[in-house]
């Protein structure tokens, strides 16, 4: 322990009266800080898939944004369905202290319709059925007041080679997004087994309303064992919009908390803190979100 003598200062000189001996004086920066819990530094980020078990209530009570699944299955785009649709929607955002309509601040993200979207479809009618899913989707965003929406890449590796999937991709994307300059799309991996094939969609889409959602579960479970998720990260890098955090045992895409897998999720967030340079979201899609927030409290990097 060291001990403070009384002192008398000249010109900036420092006299001891009984010691002469340097004393180190205690600065603001001395001072030991404690380190933010993952929960403090990804905050502003973080928002809670409304499928999870209470995502509403987990999070107004800690001031976490919504991510709205309500339409992934998309016969709740039907005519007779969307009314209740929206209105499940508007309670969801009340009770998560969002609001309805989008109020600028407001953190929403809305996931949109997956089921049989698949944009390389050998059969025309198939593709026109899933862009038409997804203009069904984009006026409820504009009915919300989203200009944004998370989309599966639909690719689907039993039936489809990666080139043709490749090029219908492009064609597929260039027409939902025609005459939306202001509307953005994350498409999100899927099936994929590797992440060349997102990055070179959005390298070759190369327009700003295209982005990526990368799914950190679906790639551990579809990865190759040479491809860690955390090359994935580092491939993908700023290309990447939006994540969608969630853990399993690299077999079967189970969305368990974040502390219940095989992926290190400190390996993982530290990799995106690393090679993601953009100001980019992140959505809890576990099935039980509070267990998830409670990791992150009681984790740092």
């Amino acid at each position: 322990m060291q001990f403070y003598l009384p002192t008398l200062t000249i010109y900036g000189k420092i006299f001891h009266m009984k010691k002469k001996t340097k004393i180190n004086k205690i600065t603001k920066s001395d001072e030991p800080t404690a380190q933010l819990s993952l929960l403090d530094k990804l905050r502003p980020k973080l928002h809670i898939a409304t499928y999870s078990k209470d995502a509403s209530p987990v999070a107004m009570e800690f001031d976490l944004g919504i991510e709205l699944n309500h339409v992934c299955i998309s016969e709740y785009l039907d005519p007779d369905k969307i009314s209740q649709t929206i209105k499940l929607i508007e309670e969801d955002l009340k009770n998560a202290g969002q609001p309805f309509p989008y109020e600028e601040g407001a953190r929403i993200i809305l996931h949109g319709p997956f089921t049989e979207i698949i944009p390389g479809s050998i059969d025309h009618r198939a593709v026109e059925l899933g862009l038409e899913r997804l203009e069904e989707a984009y006026g409820l965003c504009r009915v919300i007041g989203l200009n944004s929406m998370v989309v599966h890449s639909g690719y689907f590796p039993p039936m489809y080679y990666k080139d043709w999937h490749q090029e219908k991709s492009l064609i597929f994307w260039d027409r939902f997004l025609k005459g939306k300059d202001d509307f953005t799309v994350f498409v999100e991996n899927s099936f994929e087994d590797e992440p060349y094939m997102m990055a070179r969609l959005a390298d070759e889409f190369d327009r700003p309303n295209l982005k990526l959602c990368f799914d950190i579960g679906h790639a551990h479970v579809a990865t190759t064992e040479d491809l860690p998720v955390e090359e994935w990260i580092r491939y993908l890098g700023s290309r990447v919009a939006h994540y969608h955090l969630h853990n399993n045992m690299g077999t079967k895409d189970t969305h368990s908390p974040l502390g219940e897998g095989t992926m290190d999720m400190k390996k993982i967030l530290t990799a995106i803190d690393t090679y993601n340079k953009s100001d980019y979201t992140m959505t809890l899609e576990s099935q039980d979100c509070r267990l998830c927030v409670e990791w992150l409290k009681n984790n740092t990097l």
